[in-house]
C-alpha cells in the first residue's frame, strides 16, 4: 500500500473512531435504542412503560455498558489510525534514508 493511501486510511480511522467515542452516547441513545429497541439495551425487565406510551429505564448500569462499548470500539478504532500513520511516517523516512544513502 502506498505511503500516501495508508495516511489517507489512518487519519481516516482515527477521526472516525475519535468521534465515535466522543459521541458514543449520542450513538447508544437514541441510536441504537431505536434500532435494536431499549428492552434488548436495558433488559425487559428493566423497561416501565408509561401510560402516554412513553417509558423510562431503570437500569443505568447497562445503559453505561452499551455506552463504554461504543466508546471502546472508537478508541480501537482510533489507535489501528494512528498505528497506521506511524507506520506511514517510519516507511518514509525509510526511504528517504536509503534515497540519500
Amino acid at each position: 500500500m502506498s505511503t500516501s493511501r495508508q495516511r489517507l486510511i489512518g487519519w481516516s480511522l482515527a477521526l472516525g473512531g475519535i468521534l465515535v467515542a466522543v459521541f458514543s452516547q449520542r450513538i447508544v441513545f437514541p441510536g441504537l435504542e431505536r434500532l435494536l429497541g431499549i428492552e434488548t439495551i436495558v433488559g425487559r425487565e428493566n423497561v416501565v412503560y408509561q401510560p402516554d406510551g412513553s417509558y423510562v429505564f431503570t437500569n443505568p448500569g447497562a445503559m453505561s455498558r452499551w455506552i463504554m462499548a461504543v466508546a471502546g470500539v472508537g478508541l480501537i478504532v482510533a489507535f489501528t489510525g494512528a498505528f497506521l500513520l506511524f507506520r506511514a511516517r517510519r516507511e518514509r523516512r525509510g526511504s528517504h534514508a536509503h534515497a540519500s544513502a
